[in-house]
């Protein structure tokens, strides 16, 4: 009764064994920062003991960790402290322009470029670095930073004669001063910082604005007339200019104008209107898009990678995510994860072949690829099987340039519903590696229960003399061709059970293998039934027969009652296999 071979091999052609690929996160920069920061221009701004460096998008170094800060990168150059001091220029590249020995420091509130130039001080005088941080204008009395292409600055008439006699003026980005036609710079009081195409200047005590592009002077008025009534003008030749917490003012007789740290108008307060304010443009926020997103578990996070769990829930926080990059904080450190996409680990089961049970268990290998760059040292597998059992002492490593290989011996258990045919069964396995645990992956295989014994009957054709006579069927277990080749009788429970019989049959054992049931008062045409099989652990296997009765035709010389008892054949069914990832 047992599955013959052709059948066998029939069966596992029809099945496909498949092994799961599993992708891989990995450590772009591994979690050992106090804090690490993405930049407007993608650098990795990592800090330990507070020290500051700059790693690139593949985890390289752009600048060692000996800075005490590091400022935002802007018009691709940041500004590098170290001991306190202004220490030099980079760019997005690691390229440093040393500025030490200089003794410069910035004026308050400039931390960047402006149109390509750096104002700086040094001994109380101001001067403009290039990107190369060579000086290239000054020194001035006092300087701002540029703003629609020119700067306020003041210069000095002659700084070895006096140098506290200045003047106002603007530079454009070349150091060229700007041009006031049928003016005398010697009468101009104030002058203010560009902003929005325009600027604010005192002449001989009047105020007015002047425009960035055609050097327009426009009088400022309280009113539309433009009489001298209306006029904004100081009260005296010298106007006053009295520093703030957060910038500058200037009075008239009939206004007042406020100004930034910078000397940029914010707003203007004449007599007799509601005051007028200027709206500074704010900076536009970095926008960004990520292939991770995130989700949590109690106080843990994991990540989700292009909607599919990727890692479960394991750090302590996720900083920031960003295109391909997250960064995360793993007991208490800062790493980033990215994705290979290049590369997967793969596991094995029984090196993809389908899986007879002889017993209750079965010993199987399972085996895990992995890219070079992940040590076996670092890496362990885990069973999320209760009927898988991996042996932990069995584990071999094997390293080479193509891949790493981890090798582990497993114990499966029987499934409690396998039958003797083909069926899917899944198993569930994680990596954990470079200190990175991934989520449960199935493995999916086809198993069957394979047969040990066959059922031989004595007798399948017999005559019986009436309904009431005692029917005797005996039959033998015997060994199929699958089993040990040994003496061994396995420990089970044999049985009969009729399926439409009021009483089911009592079973007696004549021998180890060999055994004999009776049936009685028999009224029927046809009587099913089956032998089965039950070894200790395992799941039953059930011999199905079927026992026909022919009674004799009523002018039939022949009063007795054929018996005929054919084995039911079970047939085959074919299993596709599947590679699903545990959501």
């Amino acid at each position: 009764m047992g599955m013959n071979k052709k059948m066998f091999v029939g069966v596992i052609m029809a099945c496909l064994s498949l092994s799961v690929q599993a992708q891989i996160a990995k450590w772009l920069v591994r979690p050992n920062y106090d804090s690490i920061e993405m930049t407007d221009n993608g650098l990795l701004k990592v800090v330990s003991n507070g020290k500051i460096g700059l790693l690139n998008k593949d985890g390289k170094e752009v600048l060692p960790q000996e800075y005490d800060s590091i400022t935002a990168f802007k018009e691709d150059r940041a500004l590098l402290f170290k001991n306190g001091k202004l220490y030099g220029i980079t760019d997005s590249y690691g390229r440093i322009s040393i500025l030490q020995g200089e003794e410069y420091r910035l004026p308050a509130g400039v931390t960047r470029f402006y149109s390509g130039l750096l104002l700086v001080m040094q001994n109380n005088q101001y001067f403009y670095l290039n990107t190369e941080g060579t000086q290239v204008f000054g020194p001035f009395a006092e300087a701002y930073p540029f703003f629609d292409g020119y700067a306020l600055v003041k210069p000095y008439v002659d700084y070895r004669k006096n140098p506290n006699e200045t003047y106002y003026d603007f530079i454009n980005v070349e150091g060229v001063p700007f041009v006031l036609q049928d003016e005398d710079k010697e009468d101009i009081s104030f002058m203010s910082s560009f902003h929005n195409g325009s600027a604010i200047i005192a002449i001989k005590k009047r105020f007015y604005t002047i425009d960035s592009e055609n050097c327009k002077l426009t009088p400022i008025s309280i009113d539309s007339t433009f009489n001298k009534k209306s006029l904004v003008v100081s009260s005296g030749k010298e106007i006053p200019v009295v520093k703030g917490e957060e910038g500058y003012s200037v009075g008239a007789k009939n206004g007042k104008f406020i100004f930034d740290q910078f000397m940029r108008l914010k707003s203007m307060e004449l007599s007799g209107k509601d005051p007028i304010v200027c709206k500074f443009p704010s900076e536009t926020e970095r926008t960004y898009a990520s292939v991770f997103s995130g989700l949590s578990k109690g106080n843990r996070c994991g990540l989700i990678f292009n909607g599919k769990e990727l890692l479960p829930p394991q750090f302590d926080e996720i900083l920031h995510l960003e295109g391909n990059l997250a960064i995360v904080k793993a007991d208490g450190k800062c790493g980033v994860i990215t994705v290979d996409s290049d590369n997967n680990f793969l596991f094995k089961l029984n090196n993809n072949e389908n899986i007879g049970f002889n017993h209750q268990y079965y010993d199987a290998k399972l085996t895990t690829l992995m890219p070079p760059y992940i040590k076996c040292a670092s890496a362990t597998v885990a069973s999320h099987s209760e009927d898988c059992e991996i042996q932990i002492e069995s584990r071999t490593e094997s390293e080479n340039v193509e891949g790493n290989t981890l090798t582990y011996n497993c114990r499966l258990s029987i499934p409690k519903d396998l039958t003797d045919t083909l069926t899917a069964h899944d198993y569930f396995y994680s990596l954990r590696y470079d200190g990175l645990v991934s989520i449960p992956y199935k493995v999916t295989i086809s198993e069957w229960y394979v047969k040990y014994y066959e059922v031989n009957l004595s007798n399948t054709n017999f005559s019986i003399s009436s309904v009431n006579d005692t029917i005797s069927v005996e039959f033998d277990l015997i060994k199929t061709d699958v089993a040990r080749n040994d003496e061994s009788n396995y420990f089970k429970n044999v049985e009969v059970v009729a399926s439409n019989f009021s009483e089911q049959p009592i079973l007696n054992k004549i021998t180890e293998n060999h055994y004999i049931f009776h049936l009685f008062g028999i009224d029927q045409e046809r009587i099913n039934f089956s032998v089965r099989i039950t070894e200790i652990g395992c799941p039953s296997i059930e011999y199905p027969f079927e026992m026909v009765f022919v009674k004799p035709k009523p002018r039939e010389r022949n009063k007795k009652t054929t018996v005929t008892i054919t084995p039911v054949q079970k047939k085959a069914t074919s299993v596709t296999k599947e590679i699903i990832l545990l959501d």
